[in-house]
């Protein structure tokens, strides 16, 4: 009985994180007609960021030093954002945008366009 019980219990366990997995990228962000993503504690918040196609994001810099948001594909840069600057890119095409900036290797972000 033991043995059944733990695999019922593995297989729910698994089935569970599954679908907690799924709703990470609906639950890091909201569909929107603009939204803003701040660069702060050189992290871009939110990091994960669900929106509809034709949404605008602002990236705003709320931090002392510049940064950079450049597509890992090539699809849109940036350039230097200084502090209190900001840049924004609408959205036109569904997909899954990973993003960075140039000068924190630590700092991406993805954004996921529905």
């Amino acid at each position: 009985m033991g043995k059944k019980l733990k695999a019922i219990f593995c297989r729910s366990a698994a089935i569970a994180l599954v679908f907690v997995f799924m709703l990470i990228p609906a639950a890091c962000g909201s569909p929107t007609t603009g939204t803003v993503v701040e660069m702060r504690l050189f992290q871009y918040m939110p990091a994960f960021l669900t929106i509809d196609v034709g949404t605008k994001v602002t990236w705003k810099n709320t931090e002392d030093i510049a940064h950079w948001v450049t597509s890992d594909i090539g699809l849109f840069d940036s350039g230097r954002i200084d502090p209190g600057d900001s840049y924004s890119y609408t959205f036109n095409i569904s997909g899954t945008y990973r993003y960075r900036s140039t000068n924190e290797a630590g700092m991406t972000g993805t954004i996921f366009v529905q």
